[in-house]
């Protein structure tokens, strides 16, 4: 059973990036108006401490979600390096999918208990130290309560992400999260106009968490493939069995996770600790409005992911690089066209809304800008390298994001350029090593080159286009 990637599943991708690009675009202006400027900053140190705890996942939401796709598309045993030879493909084990619903289940109840453990600790002695000893902003403590709660279940919850992408559930998927982020939108929205503040949005945040949830669960256990498992009695042997394949990976690949957390992250939580209010807010919206233009554009390369794990295990090379240079060229096209426009027109539209909040000057955000294209494009190569099964950049993420970290405290430290600072540490330290090693292993791998990729990609995008007209 191969997973393919239809119309519908790639125009619901969109309409759930639009929803989530819309829970920003319309909040986002409602916050920068009605917030103060340490509630907008407060806001963004929240959510570096969320993504800084994401990391407790460790890799273990692609390797769950890749072989959950190997498991559909036939594979009859889960192997802890490579992939299963296409010939050994057969019909769905349920009998292993079982065992891995159970392990996924067993592993992020752990991760979630452990992540609240570390945000009432380390996170609270944070927020103290950031909110002037809880001072600054009203009602914070209850703001972090709910936070860490919010936190929590949405870790726990998680795990039906890869289940449902791993089993080419892709439209379901995005309309789940579709309806979380619409009940999050109307919620967020009502309290902010109510005078709830930073408070309204977290309390907007834990509820949509549990709409996806439910919407979630009755996706992926539909009657068909409830009485398929019927019967199924997961087994703990063979659960242990399969942690210790996935973890193999997962931990390499979670160590990845710490480095790039260093990489991308780090400033923003030691920004917190050394600039004033006025400048972190201005560095978490440039981030903020970067990440949706990223987003944006990188939600049809990501809707393949598991359209690559089963081309890669059926041995379908051609079709690959094909694809994956198309999805890459859409993902280079949309966030030049999103940055360009975020230069240029973004302070301007703020000005219009009367935010207090601004962003960074010009050349700080092109610099910027110009670091994340190529952090993502050789993230995307990563992506793909990554669905057989192996990675092999375990040692070079980890001594960049050592380096990052120790930049960015230098920097914050001695020098006085600020946000440009944080900026410039990260893109030298990229751009020696990870921007070009991992395009031109993929290069070597398929016996082509960057431009021949870009100009596939060209091609099979014009193809697409006049079959859509």
């Amino acid at each position: 059973m191969g997973i393919k990637l239809t119309k519908k599943d790639v125009i619901w991708s969109y309409l759930a990036q639009f929803f989530g690009i819309a829970s920003g675009i319309f909040i986002l202006p409602i916050i920068l108006r009605l917030l103060s400027t340490e509630e907008i900053a407060l806001n963004y140190l929240i959510g570096s401490l969320g993504a800084m705890v994401a990391l407790f996942d460790f890799g273990f939401a692609p390797q769950f979600g890749r072989n959950i796709t190997y498991v559909f598309s036939g594979a009859q045993e889960i192997q802890k390096k490579g992939i299963q030879d296409a010939t050994g493909l057969g019909e769905i084990n349920y009998h292993l999918l079982a065992n891995m619903i159970h392990t996924a289940k067993f592993v992020y109840l752990r991760i979630a208990i452990f992540s609240g453990i570390v945000l009432c600790t380390l996170g609270t002695w944070y927020i103290y130290s950031v909110t002037n000893r809880f001072t600054s902003v009203d009602n914070v403590i209850w703001i972090w309560v709910f936070t860490i709660i919010s936190i929590f279940l949405s870790f726990y919850f998680s795990y039906f992400d890869s289940l449902l992408i791993g089993r080419g559930l892709i439209r379901k998927a995005k309309i789940a999260g579709i309806i979380s982020k619409i009940v999050y939108i109307l919620l967020a929205i009502s309290l902010l106009f109510m005078g709830y503040g930073l408070f309204g949005v977290v309390i907007s945040s834990l509820c949509s968490t549990f709409i996806y949830r439910l919407v979630s669960y009755r996706f992926f256990y539909d009657r068909d493939f409830r009485e398929k498992l019927r019967g199924i009695k997961p087994n703990t042997y063979e659960r242990k069995e399969l942690f210790k394949k996935i973890w193999h990976n997962s931990s390499r690949l979670g160590l990845v996770f710490i480095s790039a957390y260093a990489i991308n992250n780090l400033s923003m939580f030691l920004a917190g600790l050394y600039l004033s209010s006025e400048e972190v807010a201005s560095y978490g919206l440039l981030i903020q409005l970067v990440s949706i233009i990223g987003v944006v554009a990188g939600t049809l390369i990501n809707s393949y992911n598991p359209t690559f794990a089963s081309l890669r295990i059926s041995g379908k090379t051609k079709e690959l690089m094909e694809t994956f240079s198309f999805a890459l060229f859409v993902y280079l096209s949309l966030f030049i066209m999103g940055a360009t426009f975020l230069i240029f027109l973004g302070p301007i539209v703020l000005e219009f809304i009367g935010s207090n909040a601004v962003l960074p000057n010009s050349y700080v955000m092109m610099a910027y800008c110009l670091v994340v294209i190529l952090e993502n494009n050789h993230s995307n190569f990563g992506t793909l390298i990554v669905t057989k099964n192996e990675v092999p950049f375990l040692k070079s993420s980890l001594i960049a994001g050592v380096f990052v970290a120790l930049g960015d405290f230098l920097v914050l430290n001695y020098l006085s350029i600020g946000v440009l600072g944080l900026i410039l540490v990260q893109g030298i330290v990229q751009l020696a090593y990870a921007n070009w090693k991992w395009p031109l292993l993929v290069c070597q791998e398929f016996s082509t080159n960057y431009l021949q990729i870009l100009r596939l990609g060209y091609r099979e995008t014009i193809l697409k286009v006049k079959l859509l007209l």
